[in-house]
């Protein structure tokens, strides 16, 4: 929640003129009287730097922290626009599908997305492909006049009254930043249209529909119209949105379910040798979406009940095909208000939705397909912006002898879309991508696949990650797992508990991310001399035989991601060793209670001696020392031409090998191995300043640089707005695969002080450089916004320690002279967000 005060402050009696103006034109601009002074006197530099703290939730009570690049300011209005589909509700019979005769309306927002007010040129016309005509009559406007047939209609309020377009079209007024227009068009379905004919209406004429574009004169255009008599840097723009429907369908409503499918869990039930006896686990979510994600003028519906061979009742199913060469080893878990059903009916042969369905168990060997429907008396629908979770299921190999072998199948859910009652109304979806109902952008799939994928196929649609990301968004994505019976020897290696992780390739290469502590105002370019990071690993004998496990560190595959000169240590227990990078190999400098070897490059491993057969573990330690001058892992060159990208952590790969009589202690050769990556982070949220000049009350601007967010210095004058964006983003590995120690940016708080440099910082915003009696740049009421959630609030005075409101003036203790910004919840890896706040140059 965003803490301000919305009051507006009474100007000069001079000004009233001005602020009307702006008022009618849709400014969002707060005027400031100014002082009798001139202003702040040209070549005036004003300067920003942004400072934030956060922490890794894996190491809480340790604060990280971030500094931004520095910018200067000494910009142009932009024009922008968007057309958006915003649904399709069928006049002539509300909620029912379209036929011949209905009369469609084709709702569309149009929006500004430029950084000043401008105004929309709207045509009265409109293009439609299929069995249909622009025609039709809206209800009467805000003034009671029935328009034309065929006549589109717009609206400023959000829909509440609606007005005519002539026949030329018109230009609405100023519309402000962020502020839309809706627009209605009548599209009647013609005579003889034939159930399954796609009907589209099109507002705007730009090519595939592209928004925000430079405008290309047509018939037709939506295009901005300039306000200001300088008019915006980038000219005129125009865009267009398509909306489309089925004849048979209904024309607005549509329930859009996903099926979400990953392995939850594996066991070798102790044997393992074989292939025969392995336990998989299968968890399955239900989600119904709440927003349009297929971007098709739908307005998502609740999830309802189909009839299937079970009961007299309509339910939801939920189905999992159990697995070729798998029976089912145990009773299927439903979450609460759902049934487990069962089918003996080919999966290969029968889909989901007309096999033969049956409470009562059978033999679970016999059990071809698990499902779970909703309990009527309970759960009548799955409502939109609800995500069911909670069911489960367990098969066990049989048959699976060679090795190795994968395990594939695919979940499906089939209902309704709620209050439809057409036959033809049915909703599928298959597990393993993020799309609802399988959208591929014209149909929907009337059925599903099988469910069933035979273990001698190679599928081309995988869920490679087991997270629901396939690339399949048409049919879904199959869920593989891959069994490979162990050698006698072998072994695994991963993060702390979790030996067996796979990273982005295989279980070679998974990881454990971690971040040094980095000392406050550490600007961006600057090498760093952090402390060593510690990481905790985990070993597991998969094999046959009890075997000793050896540790050494290990060079990356790209030497020079790690710099010269690390010093890693490797322990366990009382056994430790020591190794210096020299930017090519590890050299071994010293160790305690090591077992034989001598001590030359990458010998003398740590060795875990007797690891128990069939799954034994044991956890091992490494510390990684980076050397002094090691660069900020968030640096990049877009903060500066001097400034090395870096936008990485450092890796050390940890080999875990077990030994042979030929090679008892030394390198780990063709013994069986596994590596672990230990990558050390230093710092991983970077904060990015940039800024950029809006117009506001001052002269236009004549240099189109200074109207886009940069990080080159400004040159506004007094009147004219800065705009600071702060772009913040964590920069470290995502999660791939399964089990890696990812770093996620928790407790995230930005501090944009004005004041510092009256204390020998940076920031002079807040202050009266040029001693003028006021300070140099002014708040903007309501500027202050962070693109998630986030608690911002306001401090005045100089320092600025005394809370205060969003407020404006010419003083700091009767503006805002600093704003802090804490971020709600967690910023994942690779996310980006923005802080912006808005100065008045005075």
């Amino acid at each position: 929640m965003i803490n301000r005060n919305k009051s507006f402050n009474k100007q000069r009696q001079c000004y009233q003129t001005l602020v009307v103006t702006a008022l009618l034109t849709g400014s969002l601009f707060q005027f400031i009287a100014p002082a009798l002074a001139d202003g702040t006197t040209a070549g005036t530099s004003i300067s920003n730097t942004a400072t934030a703290t956060y922490e890794d939730p894996n190491a809480p009570g340790s604060p990280i922290n971030s500094t931004s690049n520095t910018v200067t300011v000494t910009v142009a209005e932009v024009a922008g626009i968007t057309v958006t589909g915003s649904g399709i509700a069928n006049q002539t019979t509300p909620g029912g599908s379209t036929q011949s005769g209905n009369v469609l309306v084709y709702t569309y927002t149009l929006t500004n997305v430029g950084n000043d007010p401008t105004k929309f040129q709207i045509p009265n016309l409109a293009t439609t492909t299929g069995p249909a005509t622009v025609s039709g009559i809206l209800p009467p406007d805000k003034n009671g006049v029935t328009p034309p047939t065929g006549n589109l209609q717009y609206s400023t309020d959000g829909g509440a009254t609606w007005t005519n377009i002539p026949a030329g079209g018109l230009t609405t007024g100023a519309i402000a930043v962020n502020g839309t227009v809706l627009v209605r068009v009548p599209v009647t379905v013609q005579a003889g249209a034939q159930t399954g004919d796609i009907i589209t209406a099109r507002l705007g004429q730009t090519p595939g529909d592209a928004q925000n574009q430079p405008r290309a004169a047509d018939g037709g255009d939506v295009y901005t119209v300039q306000i200001s008599t300088a008019g915006p840097i980038n000219g005129v723009r125009e865009a267009s949105a398509t909306q489309q429907t089925q004849v048979g369908n209904t024309a607005k409503s549509k329930a859009l379910a996903t099926i979400l499918k990953t392995k939850t869990a594996y066991d070798n039930a102790g044997t393992s040798a074989s292939l025969t006896d392995d336990l998989l686990t299968y968890g399955l979510s239900l989600r119904v979406e709440s927003n349009d994600v297929t971007n098709s003028g739908l307005t998502p519906a609740a999830l309802a009940g189909k009839t299937i061979t079970l009961d007299s009742v309509a339910h939801i199913l939920v189905s999992d095909a159990i697995p070729a060469n798998t029976v089912l080893n145990s009773t299927p878990i439903a979450p609460s208000g759902w049934k487990v059903v069962y089918t003996t009916d080919d999966p290969a042969t029968i889909n989901a939705d007309v096999a033969t369905w049956s409470y009562t168990a059978p033999a679970l060997n016999t059990v071809k397909r698990v499902g779970f429907v909703n309990d009527p008396t309970i759960v009548t629908s799955v409502s939109t912006g609800t995500t069911v979770s909670g069911f489960s299921i367990q098969v066990k190999t049989t048959g699976a002898s060679a090795s190795p072998v994968t395990i594939y199948n695919i979940a499906q859910v089939a209902g309704t879309t709620a209050g439809d009652t057409t036959a033809t109304n049915k909703i599928y979806d298959n597990s393993g991508d993020q799309n609802p109902d399988n959208y591929n952008g014209t149909t929907f799939p009337t059925t599903p696949d099988g469910g069933f994928v035979p273990n001698n196929t190679t599928p081309t649609n995988v869920d490679t990650q087991n997270n629901n990301t396939g690339p399949n968004s048409t049919t879904g994505d199959v869920n593989a797992t891959t069994l490979t019976a162990p050698a006698p020897t072998s072994v695994l290696n991963g993060p702390n508990g979790v030996p067996d992780a796979v990273g982005p390739t295989d279980n070679g290469d998974d990881f454990t991310n971690k971040s040094a502590l980095i000392s406050p105002n550490t600007a961006p370019g600057v090498g760093v001399d952090p402390a060593a990071v510690s990481f905790t690993n985990t070993v597991q004998n998969t094999g046959t035989s009890v075997t000793n496990i050896s540790l050494v560190p290990t060079p990356p595959t790209i030497k020079a991601d790690l710099p010269t000169n690390t010093v890693v240590t490797v322990s366990y227990q009382g056994l430790s060793a020591a190794y210096k990078y020299d930017g090519t190999n590890f050299i071994f400098q010293t160790g305690s209670g090591l077992v034989g070897g001598s001590a030359i490059s990458a010998t003398n491993p740590v060795r875990i001696d007797a690891v128990a057969a069939n799954g034994g573990k044991a956890n091992y330690g490494v510390s990684v020392d980076l050397p002094a001058n090691t660069p900020l892992s968030t640096d990049t060159t877009a903060q500066g031409a001097a400034i090395t990208t870096i936008q990485r952590g450092f890796p050390t790969p940890v080999t875990a090998y077990i030994e042979s009589a030929a090679t008892p202690t030394g390198i780990p050769g063709t013994n069986p191995l596994n590596i672990s990556i230990d990558r050390v982070y230093t710092g991983f949220l970077q904060l990015l300043k940039e800024s950029r000049v809006l117009q506001g009350t001052g002269p236009a601007l004549p240099i189109i640089a200074d109207g886009t967010f940069s990080v080159t210095p400004k040159k506004p004058a007094p009147g004219n707005i800065i705009e600071y964006r702060i772009t913040y983003k964590n920069i470290s590995t995502p999660q791939v695969g399964t089990g890696n120690l990812i770093l996620n940016a928790d407790k995230i708080v930005i501090t944009e002080d004005g004041t510092t440099a009256a204390n020998g910082g940076n920031n002079n915003w807040a202050l009266d450089n040029d001693t003028n009696s006021q300070i140099d740049t002014s708040n903007i009421v309501s500027s202050a916004k962070d693109s998630g959630t986030s608690t911002i609030t306001f401090f005045t005075g100089n320092p600025a320690t005394n809370p205060g409101s969003d407020q404006t003036g010419t003083t700091a203790n009767t503006d805002v002279s600093k704003y802090v910004d804490a971020v709600t919840g967690q910023v994942a890896p690779g996310i980006q967000r923005t802080f912006s706040f808005q100065r008045k140059v005075n």
